[in-house]
């Protein structure tokens, strides 16, 4: 009777470091790409009629250079070409009103001995360039109204699927709007992501990764890994980190997290909460290898950041909970009852009563089971949450199996009025599996259906 997993129990005490850093913000404008003020002439001879793609960085403060040929139909071209680049002048690439160095892919038409003009303030190639299904896109992203173009994005994806410019725009939209998950799987498809989207996809791939991390362990990694390839900052380091304790890699997890905890504790920009959820992560990947010195280091850190936290209570008594599961499905019953009795020891009411809820359940499996016993983890749960389903849940049961030893109809009349409680809570809570299983337990053990029936 499963009620709460240590991981889950712990994924949900804990909040995300991304909630704590600048995010949609950054990119809620539009992304203008550079563009050509003036061509350039050259000294150099032409070859002939041809066509000569070059890439040329534009700087943020409007300098550039004339990086490489990237397409060519006439190689004796290329030395013209790369001078006309170099020779040219640009405006920026901006994100909203702030210049940002990117690149211009310069395409140069050669007639015989001639080279054609390229459009001002207009050229530019694919790689820097929106197509105009995803221009209307980032018109809407500008307007805020995220939802539309996100439903854009995904329309025009269909009728072209290779359009990499409109999915980055669908990844963008969908970051703004704080749906980190379809972000990541956006980002996901692009083959190369454009220098300037890339903040954007490594915050989604790190956002993404915590979101999943306690569901499917091995998508979290490669989310981190993509989003430490894009930008090694600290929220993508400890999405890494989250996803190597979520896979088991403690000690990787451990450098991990102690190399982002290094940088964030100097760092006055990092908020306590955040550093606060470094420690926890860093506290529970101590303790998974056995390291209980360190643990209680980081545990004293957290106190000092935050006396009010109950986070190293939280962190140690769910990594006693785990212990006790783990304990139980391998029928070491003392062993369980031990761990489940230290984590309600750690002094967060939550774990505490998830504990005593999963001792109160594991009596049921012991070869001779003691209702009393049961009854006792099941008022300690009950008296920290009286509204807890699961926990009135195991009183019932208790209150059950004692009648069922000593025939007393008292106890009869005191288990079902716990067990029509209990399935009462369930239905308030919308629980109706735990509803059906409590009504069922009742059928079977005491010939009577729950009051209201």
């Amino acid at each position: 009777m499963k009620r709460i997993s240590g991981v889950a129990a712990f994924a949900a005490a804990l909040g995300v470091l991304l909630g704590t850093l600048p995010a949609a913000a950054q990119y809620a404008t539009e992304f203008t790409p550079a563009k050509l003020v003036k061509q350039g002439g050259t000294s150099v001879d032409i070859a002939g009629t041809g066509l000569v793609v070059v890439q040329v960085q534009v700087n943020a403060d409007g300098t550039h250079k004339a990086i490489k040929v990237i397409k060519t139909t006439n190689s004796g071209d290329n030395s013209a070409a790369l001078d006309i680049a170099q020779n040219s002048s640009y405006r920026p690439a901006h994100r909203g009103t702030t210049p940002v160095t990117a690149f211009y892919d310069f395409t140069l038409r050669f007639n015989g001995k001639f080279v054609a003009n390229s459009a001002s303030e207009g050229g530019g190639g694919s790689s820097s360039s929106l197509s105009p299904a995803a221009a209307a896109v980032a018109s809407l992203i500008r307007a805020k109204n995220y939802d539309q173009a996100k439903a854009k994005a995904q329309a025009g994806l269909l009728s072209a699927p290779d359009d990499q410019s409109l999915r980055q725009m669908l990844g963008i939209a969908a970051f703004d709007s704080g749906d980190v998950t379809m972000a990541a799987q956006a980002f996901d498809k692009v083959p190369s992501i454009g220098k300037q989207f890339q903040p954007a996809a490594a915050a989604s791939f790190a956002a993404a990764s915590v979101a999943v991390a306690d569901q499917n362990a091995s998508q979290a990694l490669g989310y981190a890994q993509k989003a430490v390839a894009l930008n090694p900052d600290a929220n993508s380091k400890f999405a890494l980190g989250t996803a190597q304790l979520a896979n088991k890699q403690y000690a990787d997890a451990i450098t991990t997290l102690k190399a982002v905890h290094a940088s964030a504790m100097n760092d006055p920009k990092i908020s306590k909460a955040a550093k606060v959820n470094i420690d926890a992560r860093l506290m529970s990947a101590y303790l998974a290898t056995g390291d209980s010195q360190n643990a209680q280091t980081i545990a004293n850190e957290i106190k000092q950041l935050d006396p009010s936290s109950t986070l190293p209570g939280r962190v140690l008594g769910n990594t006693y909970l785990k212990m006790g599961v783990d304990a139980g499905t391998a029928q070491k019953y003392d062993d369980a009852f031990k761990y489940y009795d230290m984590a309600a020891a750690q002094g967060d009411s939550e774990v505490a009563v998830t504990a005593d809820t999963e001792a109160a359940f594991l009596i049921t499996k012991t070869p001779k089971p003691d209702f009393k016993k049961m009854q006792a983890y099941a008022d300690k749960a009950i008296a920290a949450k009286p509204d807890d389903a699961q926990a009135n849940f195991a009183e019932g049961i208790a209150l059950t199996g004692q009648w069922a030893q000593s025939h007393d109809d008292s106890q009869k009349t005191k288990a079902l009025a716990a067990l029509n409680h209990a399935d009462a809570l369930a239905k308030t809570a919308g629980n109706e599996a735990l509803a059906l299983s409590i009504e069922t337990f009742i059928k079977n053990n005491l010939s009577a259906t729950p009051s209201g029936k």
